[in-house]
Protein backbone atom coordinates (compact mmCIF):
# COMPACT_ATOMS: atom_id res chain seq x y z
CA UNK A 1 0.00 0.00 0.00
CA UNK A 2 5.66 3.28 -2.88
CA UNK A 3 11.39 13.78 -0.74
CA UNK A 4 13.74 16.13 -0.79
CA UNK A 5 10.40 17.85 0.65
CA UNK A 6 8.40 14.49 1.39
CA UNK A 7 7.12 12.25 3.09
CA UNK A 8 6.08 8.86 1.15
CA UNK A 9 3.49 6.74 2.48
CA UNK A 10 1.19 3.78 1.98
CA UNK A 11 2.01 0.65 0.02
CA UNK A 12 0.68 -1.90 -0.62
CA UNK A 13 2.37 -5.37 -1.54
CA UNK A 14 1.72 -8.84 -2.39
CA UNK A 15 1.96 -12.02 -0.87
CA UNK A 16 1.46 -15.55 -1.19
CA UNK A 17 1.76 -18.02 1.75
CA UNK A 18 1.51 -21.53 2.58
CA UNK A 19 -1.24 -23.11 4.86
CA UNK A 20 -3.44 -26.12 5.09
CA UNK A 21 -6.89 -26.58 4.27
CA UNK A 22 -9.64 -28.41 3.01
CA UNK A 23 -11.26 -29.04 -0.28
CA UNK A 24 -10.46 -31.13 -3.12
CA UNK A 25 -7.89 -30.33 -6.21
CA UNK A 26 -6.33 -27.03 -4.18
CA UNK A 27 -3.29 -28.49 -3.05
CA UNK A 28 -4.54 -28.60 0.59
CA UNK A 29 -4.97 -31.57 3.29
CA UNK A 30 -8.01 -32.58 5.06
CA UNK A 31 -9.51 -29.36 7.26
CA UNK A 32 -12.45 -28.39 9.10
CA UNK A 33 -14.52 -25.28 6.60
CA UNK A 34 -15.59 -22.86 8.28
CA UNK A 35 -16.22 -22.78 12.04
CA UNK A 36 -19.34 -21.16 13.03
CA UNK A 37 -18.13 -17.63 13.32
CA UNK A 38 -17.00 -17.86 9.23
CA UNK A 39 -13.22 -18.49 9.93
CA UNK A 40 -11.26 -21.12 8.14
CA UNK A 41 -9.66 -23.84 9.58
CA UNK A 42 -6.91 -26.18 8.11
CA UNK A 43 -4.68 -28.71 8.49
CA UNK A 44 -1.28 -28.96 7.13
CA UNK A 45 -0.11 -29.73 3.38
CA UNK A 46 -1.44 -26.36 1.49
CA UNK A 47 0.46 -24.66 -1.09
CA UNK A 48 0.21 -20.79 -0.62
CA UNK A 49 0.70 -18.36 -3.75
CA UNK A 50 2.13 -14.83 -2.41
CA UNK A 51 1.71 -11.87 -5.10
CA UNK A 52 3.89 -8.87 -4.53
CA UNK A 53 6.63 -11.35 -2.87
CA UNK A 54 9.28 -8.65 -4.16
CA UNK A 55 7.32 -5.82 -2.34
CA UNK A 56 7.59 -4.93 1.75
CA UNK A 57 4.84 -6.81 2.95
CA UNK A 58 4.67 -9.58 0.40
CA UNK A 59 8.33 -10.74 0.84
CA UNK A 60 7.39 -10.36 4.55
CA UNK A 61 4.92 -12.93 4.65
CA UNK A 62 6.46 -15.07 2.05
CA UNK A 63 9.66 -15.22 4.23
CA UNK A 64 7.97 -15.63 7.62
CA UNK A 65 5.71 -18.95 5.59
CA UNK A 66 8.99 -20.67 4.29
CA UNK A 67 10.59 -19.69 7.94
CA UNK A 68 7.21 -21.48 9.15
CA UNK A 69 7.68 -24.66 6.79
CA UNK A 70 4.74 -23.98 4.33
CA UNK A 71 5.14 -24.63 0.55
CA UNK A 72 5.48 -20.98 -1.10
CA UNK A 73 5.02 -20.41 -4.60
CA UNK A 74 5.48 -16.18 -5.62
CA UNK A 75 4.05 -14.31 -8.68
CA UNK A 76 6.72 -12.77 -10.07
CA UNK A 77 6.86 -10.55 -13.09
CA UNK A 78 10.93 -11.22 -12.94
CA UNK A 79 12.40 -14.76 -12.10
CA UNK A 80 16.26 -13.26 -12.03
CA UNK A 81 15.52 -10.60 -9.99
CA UNK A 82 13.17 -12.37 -7.42
CA UNK A 83 15.48 -15.37 -7.23
CA UNK A 84 17.48 -13.99 -4.76
CA UNK A 85 14.74 -11.97 -3.16
CA UNK A 86 12.48 -15.29 -2.52
CA UNK A 87 14.97 -18.40 -2.19
CA UNK A 88 12.67 -20.52 -0.63
CA UNK A 89 10.05 -20.00 -2.85
CA UNK A 90 8.70 -21.29 -6.20
CA UNK A 91 8.81 -19.21 -8.77
CA UNK A 92 5.89 -18.93 -10.97
CA UNK A 93 6.35 -15.58 -13.68
CA UNK A 94 3.39 -13.79 -14.41
CA UNK A 95 1.28 -10.86 -13.38
CA UNK A 96 -1.93 -9.56 -11.78
CA UNK A 97 -2.45 -7.38 -14.71
CA UNK A 98 -2.56 -10.11 -17.28
CA UNK A 99 -5.59 -12.69 -16.24
CA UNK A 100 -4.28 -15.39 -19.18
CA UNK A 101 -0.93 -15.13 -16.20
CA UNK A 102 -2.57 -16.10 -13.85
CA UNK A 103 -4.01 -19.91 -14.19
CA UNK A 104 -0.68 -21.26 -13.92
CA UNK A 105 0.44 -19.82 -10.27
CA UNK A 106 -3.18 -21.11 -9.60
CA UNK A 107 -2.94 -24.59 -10.19
CA UNK A 108 -2.78 -26.72 -6.65
CA UNK A 109 -3.36 -23.33 -4.51
CA UNK A 110 -5.21 -23.58 -0.85
CA UNK A 111 -4.66 -19.66 -0.17
CA UNK A 112 -3.61 -16.80 -2.12
CA UNK A 113 -2.05 -13.51 -0.47
CA UNK A 114 -2.76 -10.88 -2.32
CA UNK A 115 -0.38 -8.12 -1.80
CA UNK A 116 1.15 -6.99 -5.12
CA UNK A 117 -0.23 -3.36 -5.73
CA UNK A 118 1.24 0.50 -6.99
CA UNK A 119 1.85 2.07 -3.49
CA UNK A 120 1.05 5.95 -3.36
CA UNK A 121 3.73 7.78 -5.36
CA UNK A 122 4.34 9.97 -8.37
CA UNK A 123 2.73 8.17 -11.48
CA UNK A 124 3.01 10.27 -14.39
CA UNK A 125 0.64 7.79 -16.01
CA UNK A 126 -1.88 7.93 -13.28
CA UNK A 127 -4.02 5.34 -14.86
CA UNK A 128 -1.28 2.78 -13.61
CA UNK A 129 -2.69 2.46 -9.80
CA UNK A 130 -6.07 1.56 -11.26
CA UNK A 131 -4.77 -1.08 -13.16
CA UNK A 132 -2.55 -2.52 -10.92
CA UNK A 133 -4.63 -2.32 -7.68
CA UNK A 134 -8.41 -2.46 -8.75
CA UNK A 135 -8.34 -4.09 -11.90
CA UNK A 136 -5.05 -6.45 -10.82
CA UNK A 137 -6.86 -7.40 -7.65
CA UNK A 138 -10.25 -8.37 -9.81
CA UNK A 139 -8.04 -10.62 -11.90
CA UNK A 140 -6.60 -12.12 -8.45
CA UNK A 141 -9.82 -12.78 -6.98
CA UNK A 142 -11.62 -14.37 -10.82
CA UNK A 143 -8.34 -16.45 -11.30
CA UNK A 144 -8.55 -17.50 -7.18
CA UNK A 145 -12.37 -19.04 -7.98
CA UNK A 146 -11.96 -20.58 -10.90
CA UNK A 147 -8.98 -22.20 -9.16
CA UNK A 148 -10.83 -23.24 -6.66
CA UNK A 149 -8.79 -21.45 -4.05
CA UNK A 150 -10.32 -21.71 -0.41
CA UNK A 151 -9.34 -17.86 0.93
CA UNK A 152 -8.30 -15.22 -0.43
CA UNK A 153 -6.33 -12.76 2.07
CA UNK A 154 -6.32 -9.20 0.42
CA UNK A 155 -3.44 -6.44 1.71
CA UNK A 156 -5.83 -3.23 1.75
CA UNK A 157 -5.24 0.02 2.69
CA UNK A 158 -6.24 2.24 5.70
CA UNK A 159 -7.72 4.81 3.21
CA UNK A 160 -10.73 2.90 2.20
CA UNK A 161 -12.41 4.89 5.35
CA UNK A 162 -13.83 7.94 6.21
CA UNK A 163 -12.39 10.37 9.02
CA UNK A 164 -12.49 14.05 8.94
CA UNK A 165 -8.50 15.38 9.66
CA UNK A 166 -7.14 14.22 12.73
CA UNK A 167 -9.82 11.52 13.11
CA UNK A 168 -10.20 8.43 13.90
CA UNK A 169 -10.46 5.59 11.34
CA UNK A 170 -12.66 2.48 12.08
CA UNK A 171 -14.08 -0.77 9.72
CA UNK A 172 -17.42 0.14 10.30
CA UNK A 173 -16.73 3.66 8.10
CA UNK A 174 -16.21 3.26 4.86
CA UNK A 175 -15.70 6.12 2.53
CA UNK A 176 -18.19 6.08 0.48
CA UNK A 177 -17.04 9.06 -1.90
CA UNK A 178 -14.43 9.04 -4.77
CA UNK A 179 -10.61 10.24 -2.49
CA UNK A 180 -8.41 12.96 -3.72
CA UNK A 181 -5.99 11.04 -5.58
CA UNK A 182 -5.53 7.85 -8.50
CA UNK A 183 -3.91 6.30 -6.01
CA UNK A 184 -6.99 6.20 -2.91
CA UNK A 185 -9.38 5.78 -5.49
CA UNK A 186 -7.92 3.03 -7.08
CA UNK A 187 -7.96 1.46 -3.92
CA UNK A 188 -11.84 1.86 -3.11
CA UNK A 189 -12.57 0.45 -5.88
CA UNK A 190 -10.34 -2.74 -5.59
CA UNK A 191 -12.13 -2.71 -1.78
CA UNK A 192 -15.39 -2.94 -4.03
CA UNK A 193 -14.02 -5.62 -6.11
CA UNK A 194 -13.63 -7.58 -2.95
CA UNK A 195 -17.08 -6.61 -1.63
CA UNK A 196 -18.70 -7.85 -4.55
CA UNK A 197 -16.33 -11.09 -4.47
CA UNK A 198 -17.27 -12.09 -0.81
CA UNK A 199 -21.19 -11.46 -2.01
CA UNK A 200 -20.80 -14.04 -4.66
CA UNK A 201 -19.54 -16.57 -1.93
CA UNK A 202 -15.89 -16.09 -2.40
CA UNK A 203 -13.86 -16.61 0.71
CA UNK A 204 -11.69 -13.24 1.19
CA UNK A 205 -10.54 -11.71 4.33
CA UNK A 206 -9.01 -8.16 4.23
CA UNK A 207 -5.94 -6.47 6.10
CA UNK A 208 -5.94 -2.51 6.03
CA UNK A 209 -2.17 -1.40 7.24
CA UNK A 210 -1.41 2.03 7.53
CA UNK A 211 2.09 3.62 6.52
CA UNK A 212 3.85 0.45 6.67
CA UNK A 213 8.15 0.64 7.24
CA UNK A 214 10.94 -1.57 8.10
CA UNK A 215 13.52 -4.27 6.79
CA UNK A 216 12.32 -5.70 3.35
CA UNK A 217 13.64 -5.23 -0.47
CA UNK A 218 12.24 -1.87 -1.38
CA UNK A 219 12.70 1.58 -0.46
CA UNK A 220 9.77 4.07 -0.29
CA UNK A 221 8.02 5.04 1.67
CA UNK A 222 9.18 5.49 5.05
CA UNK A 223 11.86 3.48 4.34
CA UNK A 224 13.10 5.90 2.18
CA UNK A 225 12.49 8.52 4.14
CA UNK A 226 14.55 7.44 6.71
CA UNK A 227 17.15 6.94 4.02
CA UNK A 228 17.11 10.45 2.02
CA UNK A 229 17.16 12.18 6.03
CA UNK A 230 20.20 10.15 6.86
CA UNK A 231 21.94 11.14 3.65
CA UNK A 232 21.25 15.23 4.24
CA UNK A 233 18.33 15.07 1.45
CA UNK A 234 15.35 16.32 3.14
CA UNK A 235 16.15 19.90 3.98
CA UNK A 236 12.62 20.70 5.26
CA UNK A 237 10.27 18.37 6.76
CA UNK A 238 6.51 18.47 5.62
CA UNK A 239 3.86 19.15 8.46
CA UNK A 240 1.31 16.56 9.53
CA UNK A 241 2.17 13.18 9.89
CA UNK A 242 0.87 9.91 9.79
CA UNK A 243 -0.26 6.44 11.47
CA UNK A 244 2.65 3.82 11.31
CA UNK A 245 3.22 0.21 11.35
CA UNK A 246 5.93 -1.76 11.50
CA UNK A 247 6.39 -4.68 9.29
CA UNK A 248 6.35 -7.85 11.53
CA UNK A 249 3.26 -6.74 12.87
CA UNK A 250 1.27 -6.16 9.40
CA UNK A 251 2.94 -10.14 8.15
CA UNK A 252 1.50 -11.61 11.75
CA UNK A 253 -1.74 -10.23 11.38
CA UNK A 254 -2.08 -11.60 7.90
CA UNK A 255 -1.24 -15.18 8.79
CA UNK A 256 -3.75 -14.66 11.74
CA UNK A 257 -6.62 -13.49 9.37
CA UNK A 258 -6.15 -16.41 7.28
CA UNK A 259 -6.66 -18.77 10.17
CA UNK A 260 -8.95 -16.73 11.99
CA UNK A 261 -9.74 -13.74 10.31
CA UNK A 262 -13.94 -13.90 9.35
CA UNK A 263 -14.86 -13.95 5.45
CA UNK A 264 -15.75 -10.80 4.21
CA UNK A 265 -14.39 -8.73 7.42
CA UNK A 266 -11.50 -5.78 7.13
CA UNK A 267 -9.12 -5.53 9.92
CA UNK A 268 -6.98 -2.22 10.59
CA UNK A 269 -3.30 -2.37 11.49
CA UNK A 270 -1.47 0.58 13.08
CA UNK A 271 1.08 0.99 16.11
CA UNK A 272 0.10 4.34 16.11
CA UNK A 273 0.39 8.09 14.89
CA UNK A 274 3.57 9.96 14.49
CA UNK A 275 4.28 13.65 13.45
CA UNK A 276 7.36 13.84 10.80
CA UNK A 277 8.70 15.56 13.47
CA UNK A 278 8.81 12.57 15.64
CA UNK A 279 9.42 10.04 12.80
CA UNK A 280 12.69 12.43 12.08
CA UNK A 281 13.80 12.14 15.46
CA UNK A 282 13.56 8.96 16.37
CA UNK A 283 15.66 8.04 13.46
CA UNK A 284 17.95 10.64 14.27
CA UNK A 285 18.54 9.18 17.39
CA UNK A 286 18.46 5.34 16.35
CA UNK A 287 21.53 6.16 13.83
CA UNK A 288 23.20 8.66 16.24
CA UNK A 289 23.99 10.67 14.08
CA UNK A 290 21.94 13.93 11.28
CA UNK A 291 19.70 16.07 12.46
CA UNK A 292 16.41 16.96 12.80
CA UNK A 293 15.42 19.42 9.62
CA UNK A 294 12.58 22.66 10.10
CA UNK A 295 9.16 22.13 9.45
CA UNK A 296 8.33 23.77 5.81
CA UNK A 297 4.74 25.61 5.84
CA UNK A 298 1.56 23.80 4.17
CA UNK A 299 1.14 26.51 1.96
CA UNK A 300 4.25 26.20 0.72
CA UNK A 301 4.21 22.70 -0.08
CA UNK A 302 0.59 22.90 -1.55
CA UNK A 303 2.41 25.43 -3.57
CA UNK A 304 5.01 23.57 -4.75
CA UNK A 305 2.73 20.57 -5.16
CA UNK A 306 0.91 22.34 -7.98
CA UNK A 307 2.90 23.87 -9.87
CA UNK A 308 5.60 20.84 -9.93
CA UNK A 309 3.13 18.41 -10.97
CA UNK A 310 1.99 19.42 -14.26
CA UNK A 311 5.37 20.84 -15.04
CA UNK A 312 6.71 16.72 -13.75
CA UNK A 313 4.21 15.23 -16.47
CA UNK A 314 5.18 17.59 -19.16
CA UNK A 315 8.98 17.64 -18.73
CA UNK A 316 8.80 13.93 -17.14
CA UNK A 317 11.02 14.02 -13.87
CA UNK A 318 9.65 13.33 -10.22
CA UNK A 319 8.20 16.32 -8.71
CA UNK A 320 9.82 17.89 -4.93
CA UNK A 321 6.11 16.41 -3.42
CA UNK A 322 3.53 14.18 -4.93
CA UNK A 323 -0.11 15.99 -4.52
CA UNK A 324 -0.93 12.52 -2.79
CA UNK A 325 1.97 12.25 -0.63
CA UNK A 326 0.82 15.69 1.11
CA UNK A 327 -2.53 15.18 1.05
CA UNK A 328 -1.80 12.15 3.00
CA UNK A 329 0.59 13.59 5.66
CA UNK A 330 -2.14 16.49 6.21
CA UNK A 331 -4.98 14.10 6.63
CA UNK A 332 -3.15 13.09 10.39
CA UNK A 333 -5.63 10.42 10.59
CA UNK A 334 -5.28 7.88 13.28
CA UNK A 335 -6.14 3.97 13.08
CA UNK A 336 -8.23 2.30 15.69
CA UNK A 337 -6.71 -1.28 15.76
CA UNK A 338 -8.70 -2.34 18.68
CA UNK A 339 -10.66 -4.86 16.31
CA UNK A 340 -7.70 -6.28 15.10
CA UNK A 341 -5.83 -6.81 18.07
CA UNK A 342 -9.22 -8.37 19.66
CA UNK A 343 -9.86 -10.47 16.57
CA UNK A 344 -6.18 -12.04 15.25
CA UNK A 345 -4.14 -11.07 18.06
CA UNK A 346 -2.35 -8.23 16.55
CA UNK A 347 0.43 -6.59 18.73
CA UNK A 348 1.43 -2.89 17.91
CA UNK A 349 5.61 -2.19 17.67
CA UNK A 350 6.70 1.13 19.81
CA UNK A 351 7.90 3.60 17.50
CA UNK A 352 11.24 3.53 18.96
CA UNK A 353 11.71 0.17 18.77
CA UNK A 354 10.42 -0.42 15.35
CA UNK A 355 12.54 2.80 13.95
CA UNK A 356 15.78 1.16 15.85
CA UNK A 357 15.21 -2.14 14.02
CA UNK A 358 14.99 -0.67 10.52
CA UNK A 359 17.71 1.94 10.90
CA UNK A 360 19.94 -1.13 11.68
CA UNK A 361 18.88 -2.75 9.07
CA UNK A 362 19.43 0.06 6.78
CA UNK A 363 22.91 0.52 7.78
CA UNK A 364 23.71 -3.19 7.51
CA UNK A 365 22.69 -2.69 3.87
CA UNK A 366 24.88 0.50 3.18
CA UNK A 367 22.09 2.58 2.51
CA UNK A 368 22.55 5.11 5.63
CA UNK A 369 26.02 6.16 7.16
Amino acid sequence: MTVTVTVTVTVTVTVTVTVTGTGTGTGMGTGTGLDAHGRRRYTSGMLTLVTGGTGLVGNGIARRLAADGHAVRALVRDRDRAAPLLPEAELVVGDVTDPASLAAAMAGVGRVYHAAGMPEQWQRDEGVFDRVNHLGTANVLAAAKAAGVARVIYTSTMDVFAAPRGGTLVETNLDPAPKHTAYERSKQAADRAVAAAVADGQDVVSVNPSAVYGPGPVHVALNGFFIRLLTGKVPLLPPGGMSVVYIDGVVAAHLAAAERGVRGERYLVSDGYATNRELATEAVTAAGRGKVPRAAPAWLLRGLAGVSAPLARLFRFTPLIAPGQLTFVLWQARVDSTKAQAALGFEPTPLDTGVALTIRFLREQGLVP
